[in-house]
């Protein structure tokens, strides 16, 4: 890397993203993913950056209407950077009760306006422990597959990886939100993946 670029990584997304239970790593998976990049040898911690910018209770569209302003906020001379999103679950509940096809139109929206300004990623919604809400976000991930493989933006799918994991699971003690076994679980996981291995190496 070279000295005078600093890479930086931007996730958007909702409370899951945010890593709100997990009082052992702040940042929880997306701080713990940043951890196993820098371990690998992918860059340095610092100068490389990493914004966690989940929101509580955010739906898509909620993400698609804050994420520019954010991501002009952090803008600084030098930066190379890398954009993930990772949300869906908000809209997936029935108070919400969005059809799948609106959620993804969003989505679709949004990665075309960051794709025109870094390497993305779209990362799958995790399960919760109600099997109803569980059934309609593993609708949303098949969305959100296709419409990754249609436009040939990065894919990182580890919901049945999350959903088959024991630990994972029962780290969801208020039913959504992982704890840090859970963290480290969804961690791990996304880290395995060649697309994510991609999008964790910098571009200089």
């Amino acid at each position: 890397m070279s000295r005078n670029v600093t890479e930086t990584w931007f996730f958007y997304g909702d409370s899951l993203t945010l890593g709100v239970n997990d009082d052992a790593m702040r940042g929880g998976w997306v701080g713990r993913l940043a951890r196993m990049g820098s371990a690998a040898g992918l860059y340095a911690l610092p100068p490389a950056t990493f914004y966690n910018l989940g929101v509580r209770r955010h739906t898509v569209a909620d993400v698609k209407a804050r994420w520019k302003q954010e991501w002009d906020a952090r803008q600084l001379p030098g930066i190379s950077p890398h954009i993930a999103f990772c949300a869906g679950v908000v809209d997936m509940v029935p108070a919400d009760g969005k059809p799948v096809a609106d959620v993804c139109a969003t989505m679709l929206a949004m990665l075309r306006e960051a794709a025109a300004l870094a390497p993305v990623l779209l990362i799958s919604v995790p399960p919760v422990a109600d099997p109803g809400v569980t059934a309609r976000i593993a609708d949303l991930n098949r969305a959100y597959a296709a419409l990754c493989a249609e436009q040939g933006f990065g894919w990182a799918d580890v919901f049945a990886t999350l959903s088959e994991s024991a630990v994972y699971m029962q780290s969801l003690r208020d039913g959504t939100h992982a704890a840090p076994e859970g963290c480290a679980v969804m961690a791990e996981a996304l880290f395995a993946l060649p697309s994510v291995q991609a999008f964790l190496t910098p571009q200089h």
